[in-house]
């Protein structure tokens, strides 16, 4: 038996299976539907008028609304109740996506996106809460695992199948160009009825509304003194991973792309295929982390998975001008070009699968911290932390990026290009957060004792 969850609770074990796996499901169709629309969402917008800023307006104004709306929208599910307001926010995006199809105009979609922004503030926090309150804490690294997994698995796919509707629409449908665009929306409309119609057909609430208000209004006094002064520090130093997190997201999604064509000549379609894979390959250990952080300990999982990670990516920087008489001359892959291809294709890989390793455990290690009473506000708050980083992140990097760019560091052989900074930059940043976390965080005695009386 994959989950076993206790029923002395206000919902039965097998409901709390349903909530398992049904808000796997929902983040797949969710995840899905973003990553269909990811890869021409900016052509979408530039067709409409849009230049490179207000590209860049658009793309950030999700993360904005996002980042302000999380933590609120997590407060009040701690209070009337988890499974409404991520039901509304699922149907929101059902309607956003059919608003998509209607601006005449660049500024029209930088509304519907920021919307965009608060139904997601509405769904992921509030349903990562509604995961944590519906498994043991024994078991919430495999939780996590699998949650995590479908919600990658649907990035994964998405792009893939938005670029079969782009054609479809155009070599199949004859749809002409501003059709072609809008057809993936209607697409992703209806994915997100039918989840929206699963959600609110099968979830249920582990803490019922009213007894959630009961349990407010009697704690109400006691929320101030709900965190003790530990459980604060420990927080503290979770947010800045999120931030640090968020940061180097907002740094690397972009600026990896631009390194493999700037320095590496990559041409631009290889990269999606690169990008793509090197993903599918690294949500590959999601359920068997999240197993081990449930087996091990949390921090054993999240701390290999995060130190790995972050070397990669100071090794990236070096891909492409290392010595090639390491390879040796009669290599095949003597070739500068397929060097480069084939060394930052690996790097990426390792990166990717490393970074996935981690995630399961810290998003158990933060669930067995945060209290139940306030589980929605404080993950809605890690969230939040995480939306911020990415926001500042995008544009320092970018920043740091041109800045240095066409200038070489260090000491030869060991050289590496100005554009490789920002990854030395997130690297530092990484190793930082993830030493407070070795060195201050503990895993609650509570959850350890589960898990090993579950042996």
């Amino acid at each position: 038996m994959l989950f076993a969850v206790p029923t002395s609770t206000s919902v039965g074990r097998r409901q709390r299976k349903v909530n398992l796996y049904v808000l796997s499901t929902l983040a797949f169709l969710i995840s899905l539907g973003f990553g269909l629309i990811a890869p021409f969402l900016p052509f979408y917008a530039e067709f409409l008028g849009a230049d490179a800023i207000a590209i860049g307006i658009l793309l950030s104004s999700f993360m904005v609304t996002r980042a302000l709306l999380a933590t609120p929208f997590g407060n009040l599910s701690d209070r009337i109740g988890r499974k409404r307001i991520i039901g509304v926010g699922a149907v929101m995006y059902a309607f956003l996506a059919f608003f998509f199809t209607l601006p005449g105009d660049w500024v029209g979609l930088i509304f519907v996106r920021a919307f965009q922004g608060v139904a997601s503030a509405m769904v992921w926090p509030v349903g990562e809460a509604l995961l944590v309150d519906s498994v043991p804490g024994r078991q919430r690294g495999r939780a996590m695992g699998v949650y995590i997994f479908a919600s990658n698995a649907g990035w994964v796919l998405g792009p893939l199948i938005g670029g079969l509707l782009l054609f479809m629409g155009q070599n199949v449908l004859g749809l002409d160009t501003l059709s072609s665009y809008r057809f993936p929306f209607y697409v992703l409309a209806i994915l997100s009825l039918i989840a929206a119609g699963l959600f609110f057909a099968t979830v249920e609430d582990v803490i019922k509304p009213d007894k959630r208000k009961k349990e407010d209004r009697s704690s109400r006094t006691k929320r101030k003194t709900v965190l003790d002064s530990r459980t604060s520090s420990e927080l503290r130093i979770l947010y800045l991973n999120a931030l640090v997190n968020g940061f180097s997201m907002g740094i690397l999604s972009f600026i990896t792309i631009l390194f493999m064509k700037d320095i590496i000549n990559i041409e631009e379609y290889l990269i999606g295929i690169i990008i793509g894979l090197t993903g599918a390959i690294g949500m590959i250990a999601n359920i068997p982390a999240g197993r081990q952080a449930d087996r091990v300990g949390r921090k054993p999982v999240l701390l290999l998975g995060g130190y790995l990670a972050r070397f990669s990516m100071l090794i990236l920087p070096f891909v492409g001008l290392l010595p090639l008489r390491a390879l040796g001359r009669a290599n095949s892959l003597a070739d500068p070009y397929l060097y480069g291809l084939v060394a930052i294709s690996g790097v990426l890989a390792f990166r990717f699968f490393a970074f996935q390793i981690s995630q399961p455990a810290l998003r158990a290690l933060q669930a067995d911290i945060i209290p139940a009473a306030v589980r929605g506000r404080l993950i809605g708050m890690m969230q939040t932390m995480f939306n911020v980083g990415a926001i500042i992140g995008a544009p320092i990097g970018g920043a740091v990026y041109m800045a240095f760019g066409g200038q070489f560091f260090g000491i030869p052989p060991f050289v590496i290009p100005g554009e490789g900074v920002p990854f030395i930059i997130s690297a530092i940043l990484g190793f930082i957060t993830l030493t407070l976390i070795l060195l201050y965080v503990r895993e609650p005695i509570k959850a350890r004792k589960e898990r090993i009386s579950e042996k």
